[in-house]
């Protein structure tokens, strides 16, 4: 429901004010980088079309519309997704996402806000390139052929829109150019430039950003209960990204990325190579969208060394075990080194997306790395 929306108060004002005052567009886009909350706007928005006796503010909860969104099982409720075949479904001839919409129902329910790789996780396909195929764009037509069930609207959500293939585009384009009559489509995306043009020029855009920092934190403590010292770190730590914070509220995988960090930096410091290469080993193993997360943050640990370097404390927000490592490691990150290793990572992350081969790339990072640390300040 809206009300379980972290953050965007504005952007629910807008959506609730078009659909009381029946201003829908048949096909909408709502795009905004990895975290920003699309999808759960979205599945609000939804419910509150369909909802029976909406409220001033967000839908009532209650009717049987509402309740069959509680388990996202509402039959004028449909969604597209990206997916790949995985152990489940290697007999398959044509794998298209209808194949594991219980898994998505069960995923989403846990929460909205989670991101590409989260979803390539759970389905066991980290290591393949998941797409919208043509057979998806099959069911969307024939399922909007039919009268919607009980609803005014039929809605299809469509998330990571931008994983359309190519050859799939046509039977989408025509179905958005010429939808049946009270179709709705509410197309979620985290890089729009990487859409096929003929669909993004045919979407009414709404670009939701990231939410700031206080608003965030506030969001947090309202709708998690924790206090305002830890909502502060998670919100200051997530830079604005929702999934990203919800998961820090647990705090696994931070950690997990912390331990491995501190463990490769070491190593790396200290030039052993035979434990260099068994490092390498077990992170080349991971999937290649976690490699690039914890580049990400490797790339977050580099910029929090320059700024404590600089005593700017303020502007830190760690544990104090993270603190530290960090007291510990930033007076090797100095003003002689800190850009030539900032691009290296960068450019490791660039080739990773280019399907460099993981071995190969952490080693030969790592060696990068051991040589640019022992650079000295002048």
């Amino acid at each position: 429901m809206f009300r379980d929306v972290i953050g965007h108060n504005e952007i629910k004002k807008r959506l609730i004010h078009n659909a009381v005052n029946n201003r829908i567009s048949h096909a909408q886009l709502f795009w905004g980088q990895q975290g920003s909350g699309t999808l759960a706007l979205a599945l609000a928005y939804a419910r509150f079309i369909q909802c029976r006796n909406r409220q001033a503010d967000d839908a009532c909860g209650e009717c049987p519309s509402c309740l069959k969104f509680n388990k996202l099982e509402h039959p004028d409720l449909h969604f597209v997704f990206p997916a790949a075949s995985n152990k489940e479904t290697k007999d398959k001839d044509k794998v298209s996402c209808k194949l594991f919409i219980a898994h998505w129902r069960k995923f989403l329910l846990k929460t909205p806000y989670f991101n590409y790789l989260d979803w390539l996780e759970a389905l066991g396909i980290e290591n393949k390139q998941a797409i919208i195929n043509a057979e998806d764009c099959n069911d969307i037509i024939r399922l909007l052929g039919l009268k919607s069930y009980e609803s005014p609207y039929k809605v299809v959500i469509i998330y990571m829109v931008e994983k359309l293939y190519y050859a799939a585009a046509p039977k989408l384009l025509k179905i958005v150019e010429e939808p049946p009559d009270n179709t709705l489509f509410l197309m979620v995306s985290e890089n729009k430039d990487r859409i096929i043009n003929t669909i993004l020029s045919r979407t009414q855009q709404l670009k939701v950003p990231l939410p700031a920092e206080n608003e965030l934190k506030q969001s947090l403590v309202e709708k998690f209960g924790i206090d305002e010292t830890r909502a502060g770190q998670i919100a200051f730590l997530s830079d604005g990204d929702i999934a990203q914070a919800v998961k820090l509220i647990d705090d696994d995988e931070e950690m997990a990325d912390f331990n491995a960090f501190r463990e490769w930096m070491r190593l790396c410091y200290k030039k052993d190579t035979a434990n260099i290469i068994k490092w390498v080993e077990k992170t080349a193993s991971a999937g290649r969208e976690k490699q690039k997360s914890f580049f990400q943050f490797g790339l977050k640990m580099f910029r929090l060394s320059v700024v404590n370097n600089y005593n700017a404390t303020g502007l830190i927000r760690l544990d104090e075990e993270q603190q530290d490592f960090l007291d510990g490691f930033s007076p090797f990150i100095n003003h002689n080194n800190a850009l030539k290793i900032v691009e290296t990572f960068n450019q490791a992350i660039l080739h990773l997306e280019r399907n460099a081969n993981p071995k190969i790339l952490f080693t030969d990072l790592s060696f990068n790395l051991s040589r640019l640390m022992h650079i000295k300040a002048s």
